[in-house]
């Protein structure tokens, strides 16, 4: 896909001007900036993450800019002013072979660690388990619309089936260019613009791209039980129930966006 700028004039912000843009590697000092505003320590990103993303598929990282405006009381016609690009929200994504979002797919590869920054060590607390209902797997458990973001005991050895033990095959760290899975891990917005819809802006139009590039057949995110609503309000994705993920020692629910068309052919590379 051609990078394509869409500009938007919200009736919010005195009408506003703001567009979308992937992101670039020239962008890390402002994602980093935002990431940090948006999200607590254990939460965050690191910086290494980032700059994995943005060069092995920068084309799903994608930003939603406005531009700086002269002071009101600047003189015409004398000022030497130049706008700067602002970043209002953000999107970072990776590609998986997973239906949904895993620890391995939020990883930096091992073997490129050394070449993008080894990740800083994290203690990752154990996560409470919500109990067990019999809410709808299908049904988000809450609707909030802001911009802010059966289980069985084991037998007893004695009786335990006596089964050949199968090795499981490591899970793919980081980025998968085949995968059919668009992972979000990352979606922000700066808290000075928040309220203004524009997570739904930026939302909307990431989905609408993924599908349209025809390359994965789903995109999936995990978020906390209580923000569901940001996500459903957008009309495409869907409650999925509790996530396996344990990243900041937070309880993630899984929330996915099935295409309802296949994707088109592989033959050719299509970029944002």
């Amino acid at each position: 896909m051609q990078s394509m700028a869409l500009t938007f004039h919200p009736k919010s912000l005195n009408k506003m001007s703001v567009y979308v843009r992937t992101l670039t590697i020239n962008d890390i000092d402002k994602i980093i900036e935002l990431e940090n505003a948006c999200f607590p320590e254990a939460e965050r990103a690191t910086p290494a993450k980032f700059r994995y993303r943005l060069n092995v598929c920068g084309e799903l990282s994608h930003g939603l800019f406005t531009l700086s405006k002269p002071h009101p009381d600047t003189p015409r016609g004398i000022s030497d002013f130049q706008p700067k690009e602002i970043l209002i929200a953000m999107i970072s994504a990776t590609k998986t072979t997973s239906p949904v979002v895993s620890e391995a797919s939020m990883r930096i590869p091992h073997d490129l660690l050394d070449k993008y920054g080894a990740e800083k060590s994290t203690i990752v607390l154990p996560v409470s388990q919500p109990p067990q209902t019999s809410e709808s797997q299908d049904a988000p458990p809450t609707q909030p619309a802001a911009d802010s973001q059966a289980s069985t005991a084991a037998a007893p050895p004695s009786e335990a089936p006596k089964q050949a033990v199968k090795e499981a095959a490591p899970a793919v760290e980081g980025h998968v260019e085949h995968g059919e899975t668009v992972c979000i891990h990352s979606l922000c917005v700066d808290p000075n613009y928040r309220n203004n819809g524009y997570s739904q802006v930026l939302l909307r139009d990431f989905c609408q791209r993924m599908k349209d590039a025809g390359l994965s057949k789903r995109i999936a995110l995990i978020c906390r039980k209580e923000t569901t609503g940001v996500y459903t309000k957008s009309q495409f994705f869907r409650y999925k129930g509790n996530s396996a993920v344990t990243h900041g020692g937070v309880s993630w629910v899984d929330m996915v966006y099935e295409y309802t068309t296949p994707p088109k052919g592989r033959g050719s590379a299509v970029r944002t």
